[in-house]
């Protein structure tokens, strides 16, 4: 083996090293992040959504090393986020962006949002229009097709064909404080996911951001 080839596997062996140390969360960052792991009635699905958004919000910078640089998409999709300009714009705010809170479970929130869900799912509808849940003063985001609690985050996070980025800019904004979510059976896509977020004062930052409330999401094989 050349000289050069040897200094290439080195350089690759390392690199690969490096990113499979880095996906090591800590006990404690993991505790932080899993606000809703008490909550008994929400599945592991549900409570590790929220996990992860908390962990890209608290550690924006570990979450590219620890998740984002390894995600590619989902297998049922052909894993077709390798070489989405989302998901690297993503990983370019990520390593400059300041930790945010954490977002903690709100039954109020949850409730709304597992209404949405079930109503979406049962309908095998998408978007936000609401034919029996009542309306509520909510940042929302809709997810489809995915399966796992990362899978759902990572949608939103990444929000790839999504040029607003509603759904990434409602998972990062510091200015909310809670959230609720739900996971339900999709007649067509399978699975459909609800988060509403609020601030603290709901109604006040609602009426000053209109613009934030209501954002909808397609899966990527929606579009």
């Amino acid at each position: 083996m050349s000289l050069m080839k040897r200094l290439f596997l080195l350089i690759y062996l390392v690199s690969c090293c490096s990113i499979v140390n880095a996906q090591d969360w800590t006990i404690e960052q993991i505790s932080k992040a899993n606000t809703a792991n008490d909550i008994p009635y929400l599945s592991n699905v549900e409570k590790d959504a929220i996990k992860y958004i908390n962990l890209c919000r608290l550690y924006p910078e570990d979450f590219l090393f620890n998740e984002l640089i390894t995600y590619l998409g989902t297998k049922r999709y052909g894993f077709d986020l390798e070489n989405s300009e989302y998901r690297k714009s993503l990983m370019v705010l990520l390593r400059t962006m300041k930790p945010v809170h954490v977002l903690n479970f709100d039954i109020d929130a949850y409730n709304n949002a597992k209404c949405f869900a079930k109503e979406q799912g049962e309908a095998g509808t998408l978007g936000h229009e609401r034919i029996n849940c009542p309306m509520g003063n909510y940042a929302e985001c809709c997810s489809y097709g995915m399966d796992t609690g990362l899978d759902i985050a990572m949608q939103w996070l990444i929000d790839d064909n999504i040029a607003s980025l509603g759904h990434r800019n409602n998972c990062l904004n510091g200015d909310y404080s809670k959230i609720g979510l739900s996971v339900n059976f999709h007649k067509i896509w399978h699975t459909c996911a609800v988060a509403d977020m609020i601030w603290e004062s709901s109604d006040t930052y609602l009426n000053q951001h209109p613009q934030n409330s209501s954002i909808s999401n397609k899966s990527p094989s929606v579009n």
